[in-house]
């Protein structure tokens, strides 16, 4: 079953369109909605295994099932690989198999010191299906002049 719902997650998200819904010098968001084949709870908790979906090729060591999500509040988003480690976000918030708010910015972000938001919402569809909604809030001022 969890080899389903792998697949069926890592298909969806291929599928799902990402739109970029506001922008500007100091602020994006990003938000991408698709509905998976899978009842919410099932959905809730392979996306905790993110090593199992998380591409190899968007993170810091080249291994995804490195990463780890620690669903408590202050836990880790993050990558370890032998002495190696990174932190992607911090969890902010979790609601079990509902929703996740994490804060921090992801990957080339980190370096220009701007906030980020994102959060993953689980719903539940008439037909036991789920609404995977992700949503990632950028702001900061960065300076693109800087003398450095």
């Amino acid at each position: 079953m969890k080899i389903t719902t792998l697949i069926i997650l890592l298909l969806s998200a291929l599928m799902a369109k990402a739109e970029v819904s506001e922008l500007s010098e100091q602020h994006f968001i990003v938000s991408i909605k698709t509905t998976l084949t899978t009842p919410k709870d099932q959905a809730y908790q392979q996306f905790l295994q993110i090593g199992d979906w998380w591409q190899d090729s968007h993170t810091w060591f080249g291994d995804a099932s490195a990463m780890t999500i620690e669903p408590q509040a202050g836990g880790c988003f993050c990558e370890r690989n032998g002495n190696k480690q990174a932190l992607h976000m911090t969890i902010a918030q979790v609601n079990p198999g509902i929703s996740v708010q994490m804060i921090g910015g992801l990957g080339p972000l980190q370096s220009l010191a701007v906030n980020g938001h994102m959060l993953w919402k689980f719903e539940s569809t008439e037909d036991g299906n789920t609404i995977l909604t992700l949503t990632y809030r950028v702001t900061g001022f960065v300076n693109q002049n800087t003398e450095d």
